[in-house]
């Protein structure tokens, strides 16, 4: 008896992709992924047609889309099988013969799609940030590449050649890796649709890549908080490199915060709330990294005395604007870029030593290690969500006390060590 549809409902997905036999003997199989998104697909392994006689698998179809029934996966698989001996035809073929895709599509038309899917199913704010670096990648490509051409270990040299060789080259590792995994996500997305087999998904065929093998999972440098109070502090006090007032205090503002930098750099006067003295982030903020349709979860800042200072000093700059760091030179939106910070800490020398993200873990391990601070109460501070559930009124204003206090504590320390306003 095959697996039920009962079953396969209830089936949750699991960290590993599951493969599990869709009835015993067969040689079908129920593929269940957790990421880069939740999916239950079919997929079948022959030798059939094979010139090799090496078994390679076949995909059937995505549950719920295409099958709603066990048996008509395997009817399905049965029907694919008896066209390949027949013709003595690899399976893979299956799909073109019955003309189900009226023309080979390129790399390009598939990210097309994949974006046009994703935009059904995330905030406006990483739609954007999605397709602004597949568009970086399709950069480097070559016009007209059919993802046919993608089999047999093809795709897996042409994504390390033409994609992340440019980044490697720039001394950037973590670039390369991130416009590979971007790469990785739609090609799944197209194995589900049918659109790619199982061999011409370059993740499929061997990981990791030779130069991710050293990449580190957290890719944002941070000095330790020794370094950062002896070295950081006063070189950022000394501003060598004569950035703009602006730029220096949108940094600062980003250290004093330890909130995302593209939330802090997006931020407006009137989020200012006096009722609880905080800066309230609302939950769509790009970088706070809400999902889609969450209203629940803004995010508070508290509004320490240095903090204070600091935003008196943007007041005598950008006082008469609408948002708090205003610059008029940004293209597509009119404040300070989200990369500015970081441009900074690379004039003072710091490049690779020290990003504005890394903030958040100095500040960690210095309220951890230094302070005495439980490290959920800090990651609250740092904008991370626990899955909880909702709390109540009392618990939130108790937990924003503590928050307040370990602000408070961050600040203080930094002002102690000699940062100036």
């Amino acid at each position: 008896m095959p697996l039920s549809a009962t079953w396969i409902n209830k089936k949750k997905a699991e960290d590993n992709e599951q493969s599990i036999s869709l009835e015993r003997g067969s040689s079908c199989y129920l593929v269940i992924a957790k990421k880069p998104y939740k999916s239950k697909r079919f997929i079948g392994l022959t030798s059939i047609g094979s010139e090799s006689n090496k078994k390679y698998k076949v995909s059937l179809g995505v549950w719920g889309k295409d099958f709603t029934s066990p048996n008509e996966v395997l009817k399905k698989w049965d029907e694919m099988k008896t066209w390949g001996k027949e013709n003595n035809c690899d399976l893979r073929n299956y799909g073109k013969r019955l003309n189900l895709q009226t023309e080979e599509k390129t790399l390009k038309e598939v990210i097309e799609l994949y974006l046009q899917w994703k935009s059904g199913h995330v905030k406006q704010s990483t739609h954007t940030t999605v397709k602004n670096r597949l568009n970086q990648i399709l950069l480097y490509l070559p016009d007209g590449i059919l993802v046919d051409e993608f089999s047999g270990g093809k795709g897996r040299r042409f994504i390390l050649e033409k994609v992340c060789a440019r980044s490697i080259a720039n001394d950037s590792p973590y670039q390369a890796h991130r416009h590979r995994r971007e790469l990785n996500q739609v090609f799944n997305w197209a194995l589900d649709e049918g659109l790619l087999e199982e061999d011409q998904v370059p993740s499929r065929l061997g990981d990791p890549y030779p130069f991710e093998k050293n990449i580190k999972s957290n890719p944002h440098p941070h000095l330790t908080w020794d370094e950062f109070r002896k070295d950081f502090i006063p070189t950022l006090n000394a501003n060598p490199c004569n950035a703009s007032r602006l730029t220096d205090l949108t940094t600062k503002a980003v250290l004093l915060m330890l909130t995302r930098v593209s939330a802090v750099v997006s931020m407006q006067w009137d989020w200012y709330d006096d009722k609880t003295n905080c800066w309230i982030i609302p939950s769509d903020t790009k970088g706070l990294k809400r999902k889609m349709g969450d209203d629940k979860n803004d995010h508070y800042i508290p509004h320490t005395l240095q903090l204070n200072a600091l935003m008196n000093n943007l007041r005598a700059i950008n006082g008469d604007q609408k948002y708090v760091f205003f610059s008029p030179n940004q293209g597509n939106h009119p404040y300070v870029s989200s990369q500015t910070p970081n441009d900074h800490l690379i004039n003072l020398k710091f490049q690779h030593k020290q990003d504005a993200h890394g903030f958040r873990h100095v500040a960690t391990n210095a309220l951890v290690d230094v302070a005495g601070y439980e490290r959920d109460m800090v990651s609250r501070c740092l904008g991370h969500l626990k899955n909880d559930g909702s709390i109540g009124h009392y618990d939130f204003a108790k937990r924003l006390d503590k928050r307040k206090e370990i602000h408070e504590c961050w600040n203080q320390l930094l002002i102690t060590e000699g940062l100036r306003l």
